[in-house]
C-alpha cells in the first residue's frame, strides 16, 4: 500500500484501458498509486466520470487519484478519490456517470455579493 499523497506522473505507465467497461484509462506511477483519467469533452468544460470506474478505482491497491481533464475549460485536475465532489449520477449511452463541472472544484469564478459593499 501506497503512502505517498500525491500521483507521480513522472513514474507512470498506462496499463488499463476501458476499466470498469468505461471511457477512461487508468495509470500506475511508481509507488503503486491509480489513477483514473476522465477526459471530458462538453463545452461547459467538465467532465463525465462512469460509476463502474469509480467502483473499479475503489476496488484497487494503493492510492486512488482521478484526473479530469477538459480542452474546452482549460480543466486538468489531479485530486484524490476522496476529495472527488459527490454529486446526482446520471445515465447515459455508456452507463451512469457523475458530471464534474470546473466550479464543483474551485468554487464559482464570482461570489454573489448583497447590499452591504465595503466600498
Amino acid at each position: 500500500m501506497s503512502d505517498h499523497q500525491t500521483f507521480d506522473a513522472a513514474t507512470a505507465r498506462h496499463f488499463n484501458r476501458r476499466p470498469g467497461g468505461s471511457r477512461h484509462h487508468a495509470y500506475e506511477d511508481g509507488h503503486g498509486n491509480i489513477c483514473l483519467w476522465c477526459q471530458g469533452r462538453s463545452p461547459r468544460g467538465g467532465a463525465a466520470v462512469s460509476l463502474s470506474a469509480l467502483a473499479w478505482l475503489r476496488e484497487r491497491d494503493g492510492g486512488k487519484f482521478v484526473r479530469l481533464t477538459n480542452p474546452h475549460g482549460k480543466l486538468d485536475e489531479v485530486l484524490p478519490l476522496d476529495e472527488l465532489p459527490e454529486k446526482e449520477p446520471r445515465e447515459g449511452s455508456g452507463g451512469a456517470y457523475i458530471f464534474i463541472d470546473p466550479e464543483d472544484l474551485r468554487g464559482p469564478d464570482f461570489v454573489p455579493v448583497g447590499d452591504d459593499l465595503p466600498f
